[in-house]
């Protein structure tokens, strides 16, 4: 049986089960409980679809290229041997059944095979982390790494890291090869160790026989995988008993962790959905006549109070910007046209006749100081937030400037355009809006902009801030909210073009329309100096699609066009 004809077809299933399993991923382990048996091996596969796993684990061995024949277990793995077409006919099965496989490659020809039946997530044994020549050969080639470390040190770890690409390691795991391995000899903190020292998902191989306090702890620890034997009898004593469960024990582990991962939320600190009805009963209010704030069954809380007394008309810009970005690297902090791409951006907002303040809204995280310095070394506002929360820092913005509106800048849109942003405060003010965009500009001219009133009831809403980077989706989707718009009408056709910098590309896109329009001072940049240069620029894929919340992928033009068939409360047009 060929594994190359259905090898596109079985890596697009395993990477569906990936992309969808829930939770911590639960991997059950044959190990040797298969005794040579294919029979068997196929019934360890079923058992574990049965009992809830994730994925089911295989160790595929060679053993001429794996030990010598006078290694003390070599008469065992002659014995437990497969052929290259009994895991071929394997993996089939696994794939009939719906049960994603791993394999645990031993030597070379077995990862080749692997390789060969289309496999791009494999597990990597301990007895290999410094196997320098076998590291190379899965380094050159397209695949995910569950790299094991059990009795490892820490110099062993940095040596295959040292040669595995970071970006092919899916998982670090830990475990102890003591069988079973007993309670004192766990060393669950090694999972802390993992996530403060390096940048991968973690994993566990629980060699114990607990089904309960072990693995839940590992899902406290947050844990990003958890391996367990199995076998269909202990009774058998096949080799790796000792550790293997039986297919009900795993089936009532996988029925707990399933249950108690629940419990662990998402981490972030806000109002969970069945929380956010208590508040209005919960939270004591400002009742106008009353000297302090009480439960009352009228009346608003501070924050709300507050708000309610900043003039609609005093706007703020939240300058949003981090130096994360891996793709242009310290992007904001690149030379513009007279200062950093950053500082020139300022510059042009604040020029704006309706802005009362423009701050810098970063993180509180040390990779993000150089910017914060930046700012404080030329005397502008910064405001270090959250490093998530978009809305947390804009919000945070608007109370400190007491702003009745704000604007959300990203700080790689250097061509923000200030005339745009007057506008927009005089129509959402004019007409008691919620939220005001500009549509059919170049992408990276336009702002939003949110009355502070609006800002927070979204905050609010929201079951999770920390995905606020999406905001003008959650706006879209807000049938209840009193959106303006200005649309941008031209004497010519106009291209959909991006002036906003994400890569190499942009960047050298924008310094091109710099040098075409020709001024000197980047607050002398009209929108019509942008347009009139625009002929000379590439198009926008409008098929190319965009990440939203959730890992939802939409078409440009899909989202483009819902925006422009939405229901406006008003929409003006605008000639450029």
């Amino acid at each position: 049986m060929a594994c190359n004809t259905a090898a596109s077809d079985y890596r697009g299933w395993l990477s569906l089960a990936m992309t969808n399993s829930p939770g911590m991923k639960i991997i059950a382990e044959s190990a040797y409980n298969h005794n040579g048996s294919l029979d068997y091996l196929k019934g360890l596969a079923l058992a574990s679809r049965d009992s809830g796993a994730d994925y089911f684990t295989v160790q595929m061995m060679n053993v001429s290229a794996f030990c010598v024949e006078n290694y003390e277990r070599y008469a065992l793995y002659t014995r437990t041997e497969f052929s290259p077409d009994q895991w071929k006919e394997l993996f089939h099965y696994c794939e009939s059944i719906g049960m994603p496989c791993i394999p645990c490659v031993l030597d070379e020809p077995s990862f080749l095979l692997a390789y060969e039946c289309g496999f791009r997530l494999i597990k990597l044994h301990a007895t290999d982390i410094v196997n320098r020549p076998f590291l190379e050969l899965i380094n050159r080639h397209d695949v995910r790494v569950l790299l094991e470390t059990q009795c490892a040190t820490v110099f062993e770890i940095q040596f295959a890291l040292s040669i595995l690409d970071s970006q092919k390691i899916e998982a670090l795991f830990t475990g102890f090869s003591n069988y079973p391995t007993e309670v004192e000899e766990l060393n669950l903190d090694v999972l802390d160790f993992f996530r403060e020292t390096y940048p991968f998902k973690r994993g566990m191989a629980d060699h114990s026989l607990d089904i309960t306090h072990i693995p839940l702890m590992v899902l406290a620890k947050r844990a990003d995988y958890l391996e367990k034997h199995i076998t269909l009898s202990r009774n058998d004593r096949h080799p790796d008993w000792q550790v293997s469960l039986y297919p009900s024990e795993f089936a009532a582990m996988v029925h707990l962790i399933r249950h108690y991962e629940k419990a662990l939320g998402t981490g972030v600190k806000h109002p969970v959905a069945g929380e956010k009805r208590f508040r209005n009963v919960l939270y004591k209010k400002h009742v106008e006549g009353q000297p302090a704030q009480k439960r009352a069954d009228t009346g608003v809380t501070l924050i709300e109070h507050t708000i309610g007394t900043f003039d609609p008309a005093r706007a703020a810009v939240a300058l949003i910007a981090r130096l994360k970005s891996q793709r242009l690297k310290q992007k904001v902090l690149l030379p513009f046209l007279q200062n950093e791409l950053i500082i020139d951006l300022h510059r042009r907002v604040s020029s704006a006749q309706r802005i009362a303040s423009t701050v810098l809204g970063t993180s509180y995280l040390p990779e993000d100081k150089p910017l914060a310095d930046l700012f404080r070394s030329k005397g502008l506002p910064v405001e270090e937030g959250s490093p998530e929360s978009v809305i947390d820092r804009m919000i945070s913005i608007a109370f400190r400037e007491k702003a009745g509106c704000i604007f959300r800048v990203t700080g790689d849109n250097p061509f923000t355009d200030p005339v745009l942003i007057d506008k927009m405060v005089d129509l959402l003010v004019e007409h008691d809006l919620d939220y005001v965009r500009i549509n059919n500009a170049p992408f990276g001219v336009p702002a939003e902009l949110f009355s502070t009133r609006y800002l927070w009831r979204l905050y609010l809403e929201m079951d999770n801030p920390h995905v606020s980077e999406y905001l003008t989706w959650f706006v879209l989707l807000d049938e209840t909210c009193r959106v303006g718009s200005i649309d941008l009408h031209y004497d010519q056709d106009i291209p959909l073009v991006n002036f906003s910098v994400d890569y190499q590309e942009d960047y050298d896109r924008c310094q091109a329309l710099l040098k075409s329009i020709g001024k000197t001072d980047v607050t002398a940049i009209t929108l019509r100096d942008i347009v009139a240069h625009l002929d000379q620029v590439e198009r926008v894929d409008d098929t190319k699609e965009i990440k939203l919340p959730g890992g939802v992928l939409m078409p440009m033009r899909e989202y483009i066009d819902r925006w422009n068939n939405r229901p406006y409360a008003v929409r003006t047009r605008m000639k450029i």
